[in-house]
């Protein structure tokens, strides 16, 4: 009986719908049954690269911002915070890259100011920046926390900056979340219920930290100060690829980047041999010249550079992690990466899995299997079910309420 009252709700829902004209992408909207949520979620997002935000002060477009979804994920959080879900126990785990204090520089007459040692108030500098360009962002995070759900933050390798204490104070203050537990930020990977929550990015000798020595003393003709132990990978944004970003602001968002090499020999060769030997000057430069950590350079130098012919995947990593752990490692199930930007599902013959959360920044993949550019708004739900003992991960999309117009990016 109860079923056939809400194929009759349903029904007289469609009809009404098409007496009053509405469009057909709407109706589906209006003839979703109620969901019923669970007692508690997770979700796991990544790599969303906030920076200054969409317009500069003096009214010219940010060419190194590449997030345009803010209204998606205002919608993205009231909907995993209200209605079905009010009264769920709701955690956001924000893995990595949410941030991008690397694309915070002052950009003016195509020349850009980079900062080679990055001190603490230099960072919350960064992220205030940030921060103000995004006022949705920060209102719906708000609104997330006064509706008594939580946020975890985890640091990536553009937004490491998230590890100093007064970073962490300020993004407090700002977002105010009532209670004090409802707020926390990660260095470790953040395991739970058999599930490994990692950025992705320390598995590359481009992009990894040492751990153990986050942040330095450098000594300067001002005295000595400390300042955050950087790879060369953020070396190189902050150095290289901003400065190309002004000339093809979408050299970043190209998947994978050999095929994009090749077509750049084909159709534009000047381009490509100039920045090619710029390339390699600026890793000598930084490796040999300018960089705050001369005394670590020569074994990581070799690493840059047998990574440089070859980088094994993250699906390849994750594979080898899950497979064949090592002794001291937890038993896990699924590991959840992000990093490279590259969303998918990979599972095992055993029923263990990879999922890679993605990007909501634009994507222009030159693989004939995903060929074309596209934005995809992924992001991984894990739901507790009643009566399994174990937690579900998928990775789903977020397309949300249907839109009339939004932003080419």
């Amino acid at each position: 009986m109860a079923i056939m009252r809400r194929r009759l709700r349903v029904l007289g829902t469609t009809r009404l719908s098409i007496l009053l004209g509405i469009p057909h992408a709407f109706r589906l909207c209006l003839e979703q049954e109620p969901m019923t949520p669970h007692s508690k979620i997770k979700l796991v997002i990544s790599d969303f690269h906030l920076s200054k935000g969409k317009w500069l002060p003096n009214g010219k477009r940010n060419p190194l911002e590449d997030f345009h979804q803010d209204e998606r994920f205002n919608e993205f959080l009231e909907h995993y915070s209200t209605g079905a879900y009010s009264e769920t126990e709701v955690e956001l785990i924000i893995n990595g890259d949410f941030f991008d204090p690397l694309a915070v520089v002052p950009a003016q007459a195509g020349h850009l100011e980079y900062p080679l040692e990055v001190e603490e108030p230099a960072a919350v500098d960064k992220f205030k920046k940030i921060l103000e360009g995004h006022p949705v962002v920060v209102a719906a995070l708000k609104a997330f926390f006064q509706r008594g759900k939580r946020v975890v933050f985890r640091w990536g390798n553009h937004d490491a900056g998230l590890l100093w204490p007064l970073v962490q104070n300020h993004l407090r203050d700002v977002f105010a979340p009532p209670a004090p537990g409802q707020l926390s930020f990660q260095q470790a990977p953040y395991l739970f219920d058999r599930i490994l929550i990692d950025h992705g990015h320390q598995f590359e000798a481009l992009n990894q930290f040492d751990e153990s020595n986050m942040f330095i003393q450098r000594r300067t003709s001002e005295g000595s100060k400390l300042i955050q132990n950087l790879p060369f990978g953020s070396f190189f944004v902050l150095g290289f690829l901003n400065r190309v970003k002004l000339q093809q602001h979408f050299i970043n968002q190209v998947q994978p980047f050999r095929n994009y090499l090749k077509i750049l020999i084909l159709f534009s060769p000047i381009f490509f041999f100039i920045n090619g030997a710029r390339v390699i000057w600026f890793f000598i430069k930084m490796r040999f010249i300018t960089h705050p950590m001369r005394f670590a350079r020569f074994r990581k130098t070799i690493l840059l550079m047998l990574e440089a012919i070859h980088r094994p995947s993250l699906a390849e990593i994750a594979e080898e992690r899950l497979l064949k752990p090592e002794p001291d490692m937890p038993e896990i199930d699924t590991l959840i990466l992000g990093h490279n930007h590259q969303a998918g599902v990979q599972i095992f013959p055993s029923g263990k899995q990879y999922i890679n959360t993605g990007t909501w920044t634009p994507i222009t993949s030159l693989e004939m299997s995903t060929l074309g550019h596209r934005i995809l708004r992924t992001y991984a739900l894990i739901e507790y079910l009643e009566g399994e003992s174990r937690a579900r991960a998928t990775l789903k999309i977020w397309h949300g309420q249907p839109q009339i117009h939004e932003d080419y990016s």
